[in-house]
């Protein structure tokens, strides 16, 4: 090689941070490609189940029985609101393990599904003694299968994830079907990112909602009631979403990145208030909000500023070994257009 030419390559030779910085560019751009590959995989495998599941008819749950009472025929209408939350199915607890404190499978939680849509008719009932009601507004914050996030899960589970997520998605389905002639219009939101939903072992912000068994569970369950014409579902898969009920504004997501232990972390969910708040204080209107809707803690609670459902599951081998104890529970609530919330219940299960 002549001399001036390889004085020209030394003189213009990469530096060794030049070297390294095109190395890691590379290196995050395999990891970029494989990252996408994955997610398409994913993708393609919901895609997948979901078409491969046989749109069949609503699981037969126990009848209910009809009420009659004297209903109002002028007034400001009201508006029912059910929050439905943690039904972990494919859990598994056994009573021995739990000194009695709890127990769950799939058979209960069906039994504990019936026996809450009997309650909300039964309370709509006698609601409409005094108010007229024609409308039930459903939110579901998630958390709808008990997943593989744990190992402790995978050995105990009644079933594989895929199996359950199917299986949550007809009781689901089922519930909306069961409760759909007893109002003129049910509207359901529903958000699919829970951290026991998730397929990924360490939470996922980007596409959570997707790559989720709740996408599952919430697509199975719009699908089987998309026959039934007073039934609008609205699935979210944004880890947090805002829908109207009755002039109430709620922004409902799951409640697992609040961080907290052993019971309502009051403190975590102020500052996740204040920091939803702060966010969208200079967005338009429609990004705003007047209360929080969450889940996860599996204890309910009314707070001036938000609201915290039960869970299907209640007390779990993991909560009475750490002393923690909450029956299984689901809440409601009833809303005014002028007046706001009233009447909102715990609903033990």
């Amino acid at each position: 090689m002549p001399k001036n030419i390889q004085d020209l390559q030394t003189k213009h030779a990469p530096t060794d941070e030049i070297r390294h910085l095109r190395s890691e560019n590379q290196r995050l751009h395999h990891l970029l490609q494989t990252r996408k590959q994955a997610s398409g995989l994913i993708s393609e495998a919901m895609t997948e189940i979901l078409a491969s599941v046989r749109t069949i008819e609503p699981i037969k749950l126990p009848p209910i029985k009809r009420e009659r009472a004297r209903e109002v025929v002028s007034g400001t209408p009201v508006v029912q609101v059910a929050h439905i939350t943690d039904w972990h199915i494919g859990e598994v607890t056994n009573p021995q393990h739990t000194e009695e404190f709890g127990e769950t499978n799939f058979a209960i939680a069906s039994g504990r599904i019936a026996k809450f849509s009997e309650k909300l008719i039964h309370k709509a009932t006698v609601a409409r003694s005094g108010h007229v009601l024609d409308e039930l507004h459903i939110l579901g914050t998630a958390d709808w299968v008990s997943g593989d996030i744990h190992d402790e899960l995978v050995r105990t589970n009644e079933f594989p994830s895929p199996v359950a997520s199917v299986k949550a998605g007809f009781l689901l389905g089922s519930f909306m079907a069961t409760l759909a002639p007893h109002y003129k219009k049910i509207t359901v939101d529903l958000i699919t990112a829970g951290n026991h939903d998730r397929i990924t072992r360490k939470p996922q912000s980007s596409d959570g909602g997707l790559n989720s068994w709740g996408y599952i569970v919430c697509e199975i369950a719009r699908q089987q009631v998309f026959g039934i014409k007073n039934v609008e579902v609205r699935v979210h898969t944004a880890l947090t979403a805002i829908t109207s009920v009755a002039n109430t504004r709620y922004l409902i997501t799951h409640g697992d990145g609040i961080k907290g232990t052993w019971g309502i972390p009051f403190y975590g969910i102020e500052r996740k208030k204040q920091r939803e708040a702060m966010s969208r204080m200079n967005m338009d209107p429609s990004k705003h909000f007047d209360k929080i809707v969450i889940g996860h803690f599996h204890t309910a609670l009314n707070h001036e500023h938000w609201l915290v459902g039960g869970s299907l599951s209640g007390t779990t081998a993991h909560d009475h070994k750490e002393g923690r104890h909450s029956r299984p529970h689901q809440t409601s609530w009833f809303i005014h257009p002028d007046h706001g919330e009233f009447a909102w219940e715990r609903w033990w299960l």
